[in-house]
């Protein structure tokens, strides 16, 4: 088979991703497969590679790096016949780990290779393609924080969260969902085509990438009492239980406010809007995933992460 592994720079560190880039390709060699490596220039640039290589004889067009490279290549590839596969190489990594490969480059590798293939919905907000979770309020405020962090991952997630509740004020919102109109007064309202943000942060526990439906989650206002609750039903899959969320589910949703809100698509922050209009699109990308195997070694990574941040 023909893999080819388009990598994002500025993802990880250089020295880091000279070995890891080298590692995965001389994995896939030694299988006796071919693996060309392509850099990413520029915001945009994956996809531009991903839409030449579509037209190729490649079999696997495999992102290597974060949410924003993998969403770049994972828009060039719906509704084609190539096949996504992911080595994670970023901050948040929310699909792939929605799709059960592990966060080590190694481990990853033996997961692509072992080649189960899956096919994913896909969604758009606002025209823009994404495939794991779109958020209004709040959640399009810790983008930003994230983005311009230092430090990665779900300790430093978790920091900037509680650091801006502190101070953020609730908006009000009309949600459209298939028609039906609901009105709340909340901290965000989070619509997912997966179950987590990324950095195993569980926005929707019930969420699938197959059931051609969005998941909606609102999030009313809550003291500074309830921060530490929630923010542990958040990475316990157990936010649905909150006394604080309300879920809903549909394929076509339209959120909108009386003032502008930031928003995100995949943790990729951007301008504030006072409509959102979000949709649906069934089975449309073919991805290469893990299994139960390789959750468990990713609860493993997260544990040992967020022991290692203290």
């Amino acid at each position: 088979m023909k893999y080819l592994l388009i990598y994002n720079p500025n993802s990880g560190t250089k020295r880091d991703n000279e070995r890891l880039l080298q590692g995965v390709k001389e994995l896939i060699e030694k299988e006796g497969h071919t693996a060309e490596l392509r850099e990413t220039k520029a915001e945009g640039h994956a996809t531009r590679i991903a839409r030449e290589a579509v037209k190729s004889d490649v079999d696997v067009i495999v992102a290597v790096g974060g949410d924003g490279t993998v969403n770049e290549i994972g828009h060039a590839l719906t509704g084609s016949d190539k096949v996504l596969g992911i080595i994670p190489n970023g901050s948040g990594n929310g699909l792939a780990r929605e799709l059960r490969i592990p966060m080590n480059a190694k481990a990853a590798t033996s997961t692509l290779l072992r080649h189960h293939v899956t096919t994913i919905d896909t969604c758009e907000a606002n025209g823009e393609c994404f495939f794991v979770t779109c958020g209004i309020g709040l959640d399009g405020m810790i983008s930003e924080e994230f983005a311009d962090s230092d430090t990665r991952g779900p300790a430093t997630y978790v920091k900037e969260t509680v650091s801006l509740l502190l101070n953020y004020k609730p908006s009000d919102y009309l949600i459209t969902i298939d028609g039906r109109e609901v009105t709340a007064t909340a901290y965000l309202v989070a619509v997912a085509n997966a179950s987590q943000y990324g950095n195993n942060a569980f926005i929707a526990p019930n969420a699938s990438m197959s059931d051609g439906m969005l998941d909606v989650t609102i999030m009313k206002p809550f003291s500074e009492i309830d921060a530490a609750k929630i923010a542990l039903q958040l990475f316990t899959k157990e936010i649905d239980k909150s006394d604080y969320t309300s879920m809903y589910r549909g394929r076509d949703i339209v959120i909108t406010s009386s003032q502008p809100v930031p928003y995100h698509i995949d943790g990729e922050p951007k301008k504030a809007v006072s409509r959102l209009e979000v949709k649906v699109h069934s089975k449309k990308l073919r991805v290469i995933a893990g299994s139960d195997e390789d959750r468990d070694k990713n609860i493993v990574e997260l544990f040992q992460s967020i022991i290692g941040a203290r």
